[in-house]
Order: C-alpha cells, then structure tokens, then sequence
C-alpha cells in the first residue's frame, strides 16, 4: 500500500543585514538582503509566518534558537524585514538586534507554506501586545477589501503607534503599558468588545504574554463557549521568564 505524505520545504539560509533602524523607540527593524539563491528559496515563504532565528553564542558555539515573524519578504526589492521589540539585552534577540551592524550575518529558518495566516471569515478579532505587532500587522495588510476587523493592541506608549495598512474595514485601539512584566488591561478591554450581530463567521487572533493569553482563551472558551476552529490564542512570553 502507497501512502502520499505532503511534506513542508524547511529553509535554512544565513542572511546579511542590509539596514537597521529605531522604526519606533521600542522596535527594532533589521532588513536583510536576499540574493538570487535566497530569493527562489523564498519564492513561497508567505509574509507573516513564523522563522527560527539561530543568534550566535559565545558560550559555548551553540545558536541559541528563537522564533520569530517574517514582519515582509519582497523579493522585488530583495529584502527580508523582521521586526524586534527593544529591550536591552533582557533577551539574546533583543541583544543581537541592538548591536546589530550593516553586513552582519544571522542564520535564519523557514518554511514554505501555501496556507492562509488567517481563515476566511466575514469579522476580525486582534488582540496582542508589542511582540505581536509584526505578526499583525503582517495579518492585516492581507486581508481583502469586503471584511471587518478590529484590532486592540497594547505598546510601551503613544510614539510606539504604528499605521496598520489594510483593504478591510479596519479599527485600531491603542493601549498604553510602560512595563507589562507587571500586568496588563490587554485581557479586561478585550472582554468588554461588542461582536457586531447578524456575522455568523467570525475569527479571534490572540498573541500576548502568557498569563493574558490563558485568561481569554479560558473567556472565549468557557464563558462565550466559542468555536475552537474560530480562535487562535498563543502566549509570545511570560513575565518572570527569560525570553524563550
């Protein structure tokens, strides 16, 4: 008997940083180059999905493995955009992306993917704080012109706001929080959203820190008793924890 097994195309190139900048006081955007080996290999890497970042360690040789968002690939223009968020050295990424030069190198890990990042539904949910912002961004910059979406997100504060780009009819709602390893309203504000009525397909994203995360999933969950295949609720980091 003959099984067919669909496998994913695993990517692993080293690329080189093209530019660096502040792109807000607590975000990090490194560009890296891609040459022309790099940019077939890319040829169905969706914008948006996850990659392994492999951050070279003076310990003992050994990466240290961390996972990341592909903030844009466009290989017109040859680039490959990943977003950090800035928090010193509390963190090996957060590190490497600080010190980070023109012409350094970081290995990085991909997977090619046909899949849409998000199900085809009619309303939109977002919900995360400053280490979603790529992946939402990303989100919502694909999103078609004839659907509705909310987005609620949480920065250190106002000169951290991004312009979100989207054909969708889009609302954003900014929450401030200069240190959210204390807490955070991410989880209260989200509770009190109205769903608009009369949409029968509906999706949440939700993508935050650990303790934020398990207190919606168990909302939408168990109060609202919400579709699984509707939610998606994936904690980014805990507070108390070392960046993992």
């Amino acid at each position: 008997m003959i099984t067919n097994v669909m496998t994913t195309k695993k990517i692993r190139s080293v690329f080189n940083v093209k530019s660096k900048t502040f792109f807000t006081p607590h975000l990090i955007r490194v560009v890296f180059n891609i040459d022309d080996a790099q940019a077939e290999l890319l040829a169905h890497v969706q914008s948006g999905s996850n990659n392994k970042i492999f951050i070279p360690s003076a310990e003992n040789g050994e990466p240290l493995i961390r996972t990341y968002t592909n903030r844009k690939i466009d290989l017109i223009k040859r680039e490959l955009t990943i977003d950090f968020v800035s928090h010193g050295d509390n963190g090996p990424a957060s590190a490497w992306a600080s010190k980070a030069k023109i012409g350094d190198s970081l290995e990085i890990g991909m997977k090619e993917s046909s899949k849409p990042l998000v199900p085809e539904v009619d309303f939109y949910l977002f919900v995360g704080d400053a280490t979603a912002l790529p992946v939402i961004c990303a989100i919502v910059e694909q999103l078609p012109s004839y659907v509705t979406a909310k987005v609620l997100l949480e920065v250190h504060g106002k000169e951290d706001e991004l312009i979100l780009c989207s054909a969708a009819d889009l609302t954003v709602k900014w929450l401030y929080n200069s240190s959210p390893e204390n807490g955070s309203m991410l989880a209260d504000i989200t509770r009190q959203i109205e769903f608009p009525s009369g949409i029968s397909k509906k999706y949440v994203f939700i993508a935050a820190e650990y303790h934020t995360v398990h207190d919606l999933r168990d909302y939408f969950k168990k109060i609202l008793e919400w579709d699984s295949h509707g939610l998606y609720a994936c904690s980014y980091w805990r507070s108390g924890q070392a960046e993992s």
